[in-house]
């Protein structure tokens, strides 16, 4: 039996044209960007921030980054600070009019935290980790074989940290976070602000970070697409890799005129 898109993405269709009442709302690594040993080390493929920018004045500016990267680390990647934006899987929030939300981080902070982890990546060769200020995240991608050692470490940690941070886990990556906030409660607030307000939400990411956006997406009766093979998904339609998300945002932003679907 041949092979069909659809078999390929895990029995998933792929997601339809771009509709123009789109309100499109984008992860960063895994879904635009491929993954590198370490975040630091990703590249911004030729073409990628033309087709944002031609996406973002095709859909009135109803496009957003959402992301567990820093904003500031979102704006460096994508080339567009003018665009609305959530970081650190939503604990801050940048408006269409350029207003920064950042949730207050607990009073604890990180600090008791940052003294329990000296020495920990130095005992795990090619573990990673990264001080986000707001957050923490132990990546594993260059050391597969010590995940278990990381969830433990998480874990505990969790529980120095205390009741106003979460863990999150990712792909090949575990963080503790603000707890109170996700991509889906980001994913929200935005729709609540022009020009998202009133347009379907699209949501395209790769990661169990964006699954409470995709929840969210698809209980506001819009589109929401995973990428890549992971399962199970909320998500009802799918892409194979960011190369067929680079190639699908590619054909939105040459479509002449106004997003059609």
């Amino acid at each position: 039996m041949p092979m069909t898109h659809e078999t390929r993405s895990g029995g998933l269709p792929p997601p339809p044209a771009l509709a123009a009442d789109a309100a499109l709302f984008l992860d960063l690594d895994g879904t635009l960007l491929d993954f590198a040993l370490r975040p630091q080390d990703v590249v911004v493929a030729a073409g990628l921030r033309e087709a944002l920018q031609r996406l973002h004045v095709r859909l009135g500016g109803a496009l957003a980054l959402v992301s567990g990267r820093p904003l500031a680390d979102i704006d460096r990647l994508s080339g567009l600070p003018q665009l609305a934006a959530a970081g650190l899987h939503g604990a801050q929030v940048r408006t269409p009019a350029g207003v920064v939300e950042q949730a207050p981080p607990p009073a604890a902070g990180l600090d008791p935290v940052r003294a329990h982890l000296r020495g920990f990546a130095e005992r795990w060769p090619g573990v990673l980790v990264e001080d986000k200020h707001d957050a923490l995240a132990l990546h594993y991608r260059a050391a597969p074989h010590a995940q278990a050692a990381v969830e433990a470490i998480a874990a505990d940690l969790l529980r120095i940290a205390g009741s106003g941070f979460a863990l999150q886990h990712g792909n090949r990556v575990v963080e503790l976070r603000p707890a109170g906030s996700d991509k889906g409660t980001a994913v929200v607030r935005l729709l609540g602000e022009p020009p998202f307000a009133g347009r379907l939400p699209w949501m395209i990411g790769d990661d169990l970070t964006d699954e409470h956006a995709f929840r969210r997406v698809n209980a506001l009766g819009g589109r929401s697409v995973i990428v890549g093979p992971r399962r199970p998904s909320a998500a009802r339609h799918a892409l194979a890799g960011p190369d067929a998300v680079r190639a699908w945002l590619a054909e939105a932003a040459s479509a002449p005129g106004p997003a059609t679907g």
